[in-house]
């Protein structure tokens, strides 16, 4: 049987009433890594976020895109994630590198010491899970302070607080023999409502549940690093060595990959809205282009001269036609 690298495995725990998720992501995360030049501590954070992106979008219907970004004051400023409907993952952030290694050389144990100490990397901010599934229908978001050791413990805290439903995550980011060799291990629960009516449970089933749930939790917590990064330990072989006496049930599996949806049309989007005279002074001085690059695969876009004054000139045309559209449109005098 071939093993799937990169992919979401939906699984419930029907002896306990517990729904989850298992990920593991390799290429996906290294051609991320692979095309910036951030610092290893940076990388490890990315990451954290990219795994706990997937776990959290796979938990919702949508179709459209799910956005995890954080916003804070530390090193580490900002980082985005986007997981969209059909499995396809960017992600990139914003460090001060100066800052940074100002922060590993105080600390004691350095750089190893400050892995997982989010507050420390990102400083004081928030952390915002949005779901965008078009005009046609309102945009969900929920945002949540930075506080708690690590990014899975931000998320816990925002379904508590909330979503009032007890989840719980493992997130494991594992860095091979070279700087290329990054893997992603993650697992998921939520506790289920007890009734779906909304029924208050008796005391007897509150207490079952708090008893399957604590053990549940302690299961996911032993699983190791290897086990959730291993590419010859199947997702099932993997849900099943943990959660067996748990009557695990697993579902479809989604795949997972890295794309990006820049795109040349959507940068000359962009550029039309600035006069011709201000896009002309932009040119680089080496290239005589404007250059713009994505700031998630760091593709450039280069426009000369003749492309900016071809990319006005259409937009003046089109202005031309829709005024030329809406005047015979219009009812006569």
């Amino acid at each position: 049987m071939q093993i799937a690298v990169d992919f979401c495995q939906p699984f419930t725990l029907d002896h306990s009433n517990i729904r989850g998720r298992f990920t593991r992501l390799g290429p996906t995360v290294q051609t991320i890594i692979g095309q910036h030049k951030y610092p290893p501590l940076a990388n490890h954070l990315l990451g954290e976020i990219i795994g706990l992106a997937v776990l959290l979008s796979s938990s919702l219907k949508y179709e459209g895109l799910f956005t995890l970004q954080t916003s804070s004051d530390g090193p580490i400023s900002m980082m985005v994630v986007d997981v969209d409907s059909d499995g396809n993952v960017r992600a990139c952030l914003r460090v001060d590198e100066e800052r940074l290694k100002a922060m590993i050389a105080e600390e004691d144990g350095g750089e190893e010491a400050l892995r997982g100490q989010v507050l420390k990397l990102m400083g004081r901010g928030h952390i915002a899970f949005t779901v965008d599934q078009g005009d046609e229908h309102e945009r969900y978001q929920g945002i949540v302070s930075l506080e708690g050791e690590t990014l899975a413990k931000c998320a816990e805290a925002y379904f508590r607080q909330s979503e009032q439903l007890e989840t719980a995550f493992k997130l494991e980011v594992h860095r091979g023999e070279t700087d290329a060799d990054w893997w992603v291990g993650g697992l998921f629960l939520q506790k289920m409502p007890v009734s779906a009516s909304g029924d208050a449970a008796t005391p007897e089933e509150a207490e079952k549940v708090a008893e399957d749930w604590n053990r549940s939790t302690i299961l996911m917590a032993s699983a190791t690093e290897n086990e959730l990064v291993d590419i010859s330990l199947s997702a099932h072989d993997l849900i099943w060595r943990l959660f067996h006496d748990e009557e695990p049930r697993v579902y479809e599996q989604s795949d997972l990959r890295f794309k990006c949806r820049c795109s040349r049309e959507k940068i000359e989007g962009a550029l039309v809205t600035y006069p011709l005279e201000e896009l002309l002074s932009m040119r680089e001085e080496d290239t005589g282009e404007v250059g713009v690059s994505c700031q998630f695969c760091n593709t450039r876009y280069g426009f000369d001269e003749g492309d900016l004054r071809a990319l006005k000139a259409d937009d003046a045309t089109a202005d031309a036609k829709a005024e030329d559209s809406t005047a015979e449109d219009s009812p006569s005098a």
